[in-house]
């Protein structure tokens, strides 16, 4: 028997489909077990840190099998180990269209929600993959995904919307999305009181926002109200995605109206001075695609006076990024971090 518990594991099934798999159940059950408790964290995983190829396939082929199949504790080890051993991506790239196959006909009919929410997690990293993405959008992943976003479970909410993140970063996914009429179930799940359910949720908008008609979309199903709120929110990667989503939603006219009818302004001001590029990246986009066209009206009217609506959107520009540059001085002369936004 192999010392690497992966190989240890995928031995076992081998040797027991070649007997009896039913026999068996509990030995290979425990071995699963065992390996998933010890590479959970990926931070202390002996399987993350090591280069050695694993046995997907063999992973997956149980993943397929109908004495797994019928066992809801077997299946949420076993895709909680597919889970682990998909952090790698040469093991990403192993599973391909078969593999996401079986693990969306697990995924169709889940046995109970825990299983629903550890083969969301699956497809949340093996989408990190174009191919795996486009592969996907070849089966009923999305739509069944889209299904788990309306699911009362806030563990399967949470990981539903964190593989259509996934699947939304490669233009491809977005539009999928988009057309399944995904972006209403997203706006719903803003409002959840789970931090990790908003965090995924604004995560995946952000990522559709880049697209012209999910925008749109978003407007329509009074999505921009919602996103202004979470710039208020205490948990940095939440009023940061929020940003970064109206960014790309404020340029649209009519949506660009209702933020501003909302007071985003000084929302999105003290998050230039965030503890974080991006939140403060995404903030600064967002007040020059709200504040800059009312400079460029003034264009005309300034013309006179020597400056043009051109130079005080490049000074406000400028001011903008002196307020990031000065909260990275702050950072570096002081070991704490700026005190939470309020």
């Amino acid at each position: 028997m192999s010392s690497d518990p992966a190989q240890e594991v995928a031995e076992l099934f081998v040797v027991s489909c070649s007997q009896s798999v039913e026999s068996s159940k509990a030995r290979i059950k425990m071995s699963l077990k065992s390996f998933v408790d010890a590479n959970d964290n990926p931070s202390s995983s002996a399987n993350y840190a090591s280069t050695d190829e694993d046995p997907v396939h063999i992973f997956l082929d149980m993943l397929q099998h109908s004495a797994a199949q019928r066992d809801p504790m077997w299946l949420v080890l076993l895709l909680r180990a597919l889970k682990i051993l998909s952090r790698k991506q040469p093991n990403r790239l192993r599973f391909g269209p078969a593999g996401l196959r079986a693990v969306i006909t697990v995924l169709a009919n889940p046995l109970n929600n825990k299983v629903a929410a550890e083969g969301a997690n699956v497809l949340l990293n093996v989408c990190y993959e174009v191919a795996n993405v486009h592969a996907l959008l070849e089966t009923p992943g999305v739509q069944q995904l889209l299904l788990f976003l309306t699911e009362e479970d806030e563990e399967v909410q949470a990981n539903a919307a964190g593989a259509i993140q996934s699947i939304c970063f490669q233009e491809a996914g977005r539009r999928h999305v988009l057309d399944k009429g995904g972006i209403g179930s997203l706006v719903m799940l803003l409002a959840s009181p789970n931090v990790k359910v908003v965090t995924r949720a604004v995560g995946a908008i952000h990522n559709l926002s880049s697209n012209a008609d999910a925008i749109r979309e978003i407007r329509k199903n009074d999505g921009v109200p919602t996103l202004v709120s979470l710039l208020h929110s205490d948990h940095l990667t939440v009023s940061g995605s929020a940003a970064g989503a109206l960014q790309n939603v404020s340029r649209e006219i009519a949506s660009r109206l209702i933020i501003r009818e909302l007071d985003a302004v000084p929302a999105l001001a003290r998050l230039l001075s965030a503890p974080d590029v991006q939140a403060q990246v995404c903030a600064s986009g967002a007040l020059l695609n709200i504040v800059g066209p009312d400079l460029d009206q003034q264009q005309q009217g300034q013309q006179g006076q020597g400056q043009t609506g051109g130079t005080q959107r490049r000074g406000l520009g400028r001011l903008m990024s002196l307020c990031m540059a000065a909260s990275a001085i702050y950072d570096s002369l002081f070991e704490q971090p700026p005190p939470p936004l309020v």
